[in-house]
């Protein structure tokens, strides 16, 4: 029978070293989230850059569905496997386990990094990571230690090198908070998802329909399409900047330099939009910029 082991902990917390010291030279296959989560960064077109909020949690859910997938077949090939991630919620666990479960016959484990604070500090400094150690141990304090009901067949906890099998009392109310945690995250992001869809079609609709132009300039107003406003010399989007992103939103007689984008831009200053900075005209762009496109649909919908 197979065997997965699972090292999860905080950053720094000496999994990788872990790892390596406890598998050493071992024939074992050692999959580490963060491999899967770069790759998925890289898909999505963010490189070495970490995306925020929406995109983050997708490039995220996609490494994990990745890395899950890769642990998997490894155990249907017969290969023992190590894998490496952070696990601080049981209803990520929960996720890996059930699938483990149904698709392969192996054993699971897991291996909980507990480090002192001195040598969690030390690991810290080896690395030359910045921050606080403060906020380092407010991640550790984040992490739901696992539990057998979550389906682990040994849990460890692992404290400066000294390996200690804990098997605490199960409880079933772990499970059932995580699983009623993931079913509504499944709605949310089924939700989501459905949203996107309809924002995506309706900005490629905006290629050939008609919809209201607005000079933050001047105040005119044209109900035209992209490509009569491109011929008119408007600087609107589709064809010119981004729908709900800031930029300039002329007819082709005023210039740039009156806009909202060009204060905000001007030189000495941090490109941020504050509401308070804003004039009342200034601040109707502003929201009918954020709202876009569906506020270029309806005349007055500002």
């Amino acid at each position: 029978m197979q065997t997965i082991s699972f090292v999860m902990g905080a950053t720094a917390s000496g999994k990788t070293y872990f790892i390596q010291q406890h598998y050493a030279g071992k024939d074992i296959d050692v999959l580490n989230i963060y491999d899967y989560q770069q790759k998925a960064y890289d898909e999505a077109g963010f490189g070495e850059k970490i995306p925020f909020g929406a995109a983050q949690f997708r490039c995220l859910k996609k490494a994990q569905d990745m890395h899950l997938r890769a642990i998997v077949e490894k155990l249907r090939q017969g290969r023992d496997v190590v894998a490496e991630q952070t696990f601080y919620k049981a209803k990520r666990r929960i996720t890996y386990i059930d699938e483990i479960r149904k698709a392969a016959n192996a054993e699971i484990e897991v291996y909980v990094m507990c480090p002192s604070d001195l040598r969690w500090q030390e690991n810290i400094r080896e690395r030359k990571l910045a921050g606080r150690f403060e906020a380092f141990k407010r991640d550790f304090v984040e992490i739901e230690f696992p539990n057998p009901a979550e389906g682990f067949d040994r849990i460890y906890e692992v404290a400066d090198g000294n390996i200690r099998l804990r098997m605490d009392r199960p409880k079933k109310e772990i499970t059932e908070q995580a699983r009623k945690e993931l079913a509504e995250e499944g709605k949310r992001i089924q939700e989501e998802e459905e949203e996107r869809k309809k924002r995506k079609e309706l900005i490629e609709s905006m290629n050939t329909r008609s919809f209201w132009h607005y000079c933050e300039v001047c105040g005119k107003r044209e109900f035209i399409t992209a490509q009569d406003a491109f011929d008119r010399g408007w600087d609107y989007p589709p064809r010119i900047g981004h729908f709900g992103l800031l930029g300039p939103r002329t007819c082709g007689s005023c210039g740039i330099t009156d806009t909202l984008y060009w204060k905000i831009n001007a030189p000495g200053r941090l490109p941020v939009v504050l509401k308070e900075e804003l004039t009342p005209e200034e601040l109707i762009t502003w929201e009918r910029i954020k709202k876009e496109p569906k506020s270029l649909l309806n005349e007055g919908e500002d």
